[in-house]
């Protein structure tokens, strides 16, 4: 079984929760979501990375997820076609339990650009990545209501 596959079936979704959050991880979560909007992929990585070192519970997830799409932009800028498409395929089975919102982020529509960017990505092939759509290039949401993820 290939390593991606064996990690997929070997990871624990089971009773998923919000983790407890201290001022430290609101902060770097919070700078993350800004320098991700702002284009800055890996400074938001830096910083997601930061609160995924000091959890060990599952939402840890859903850290790794967002680092690994940070990880893909980055790899778009580069022009580094093996790069985007492994980090949005990681990404993606990483962010998808969290649905439809966790930690205030519209993980929903998240997985939903990420998913268009995968087609995209097919559509264009390596030769022509440069030509990768803007509008699939995601922001990062906040909603006002807690998380609701589905079971």
């Amino acid at each position: 079984m290939a390593t991606i596959e064996r990690r997929i079936k070997e990871a624990d979704f089971s009773n998923l929760s919000e983790p407890q959050m201290s001022d430290q991880d609101w902060e770097d979560f919070n700078d993350g979501i800004v320098l991700f909007n702002s284009g800055k992929f890996w400074e938001s990585h830096e910083a997601w990375e930061e609160i995924w070192k000091r959890h060990s519970e599952n939402s840890r997830f859903f850290f790794q997820g967002l680092i690994q799409v940070a990880a893909g932009l980055h790899q778009l800028r580069r022009n580094i076609y093996h790069g985007v498409e492994k980090h949005f395929r990681n990404a993606l089975w990483k962010l998808e339990p969290f649905q439809p919102v966790f930690l205030e982020i519209d993980v929903k529509y998240l997985v939903k650009i990420i998913k268009e960017g995968q087609k995209e990505l097919a559509r264009l092939g390596e030769k022509e990545l440069q030509a990768f759509s803007q509008r699939l290039i995601p922001q990062i949401i906040k909603v006002k209501h807690s998380s609701n993820i589905s079971k």
